[in-house]
């Protein structure tokens, strides 16, 4: 698979600690699900994500610290708990799947599932944009497959959405089912099936009482061109994380995460970009989405209301049509 080649502006080698054994489970392609980040530095580390490329070109990796994206945009919604946990999950997915998207190109990131949550809607943008929102579902009314043991996410569908940045050009979708419930190990599964990318993807959200205290993640992805022993190396390495949580959770720097994960082996820093909540919504566009109802709804509004209101589902801001403006949509319809 082609990839973008950034300046490189680092080159790191980084040696820590021989990791603790733990059992873990033997594949590349596993997933790390239970990794947890609570910064505890006296200078909190800042939300980016940081790229970088091993010396040989064969192994790719983006960690990325989001705790205050997280909590702000959970905040906005109104979610707590394990819905802060599941849309914090969605948008560092998202944000992942963008990080290696050219200038211009936008990705839409859209689960569907029988857990916590019946959608999430995340768009996110190369240079470390990103908005979305989540319905949320009860545990009363959730459901996680017939022995009750998916993840959180339950079961449905999984659809990245990658929207090119030149006009005229067709989009790319791909979807594949949630095949665990754990977001995590499911975009692991969309890079092999989609993307023919082995890949290994962290996600984890953390709260304490009704806030968000840490959140972050990684993806590593075998270029074609990866021998077998870089690919165990790595794949040894990512096993020790959970043994490593109590040192990460003191650490949120997603430098040191990625030390962590290539250890002896040399890399450079290609890119680091700092995340950001940014929502595309205005009057204009909430006037056209009105005007789709058609001119039948849009005479009984005025008729009845002689005013609308409409809510943005991303940042929950509020716009008023007024009666003036219904009927310059109503002229403008006919």
């Amino acid at each position: 698979m082609a990839w973008e080649v950034f300046p490189v502006t680092e080159r790191v080698q980084c040696k820590i600690e021989e990791p603790r054994e733990k059992s873990w489970g033997s594949l590349f392609l596993r997933a790390v699900t239970g990794l947890c980040y609570q910064s505890l530095m006296t200078q909190p580390v800042s939300d980016k994500w940081i790229k970088c490329i091993s010396d040989q070109g064969s192994i790719r990796g983006v960690a990325l610290q989001a705790t205050q994206l997280v909590r702000s945009v959970a905040s906005m919604h109104h979610l707590t708990g394990i819905h802060a946990e599941v849309l914090g999950e969605a948008l560092m997915g998202a944000l992942m799947v963008a990080s290696y998207c050219k200038t211009g190109e936008q990705v839409n990131l859209n689960v569907r599932g029988s857990g916590y949550s019946s959608q999430a809607l995340v768009d996110a943008h190369p240079d470390g944009a990103v908005r979305g929102y989540l319905l949320p579902r009860s545990r009363e009314e959730a459901f996680f497959g017939e022995g009750g043991d998916t993840g959180p996410w339950g079961v449905g569908t999984l659809s990245v959405l990658r929207t090119k940045g030149k006009p005229g050009t067709q989009p790319y979708i791909g979807t594949v089912p949630l095949v665990t419930g754990f977001l995590a190990k499911d975009l692991t599964f969309y890079w092999l099936q989609s993307e023919q990318v082995p890949s290994a993807v962290g996600l984890a959200v953390k709260t304490e009482g009704d806030e968000v205290v840490a959140a972050g993640g990684f993806l590593i992805q075998a270029m074609p061109q990866a021998s077998l022993s870089e690919i165990k190396a790595i794949e040894q390495n990512i096993k020790s994380i959970e043994s490593l949580s109590e040192d990460l959770a003191r650490d949120a720097d997603p430098l040191h995460l990625l030390a962590q994960i290539f250890q002896n082996a040399t890399f450079m820093i290609v890119q680091e970009t700092p995340l950001k909540f940014k929502c595309h919504c205005s009057q204009e566009r909430a006037e056209r989405a009105l005007a789709l109802s058609g001119a039948a709804e849009l005479r009984d509004i005025l008729k009845n209301e002689r005013k609308a209101s409409i809510r943005c589902d991303f940042c929950t801001k509020e716009y008023t049509i007024s009666a003036k403006d219904l009927e310059r949509l109503l002229a403008s319809s006919a």
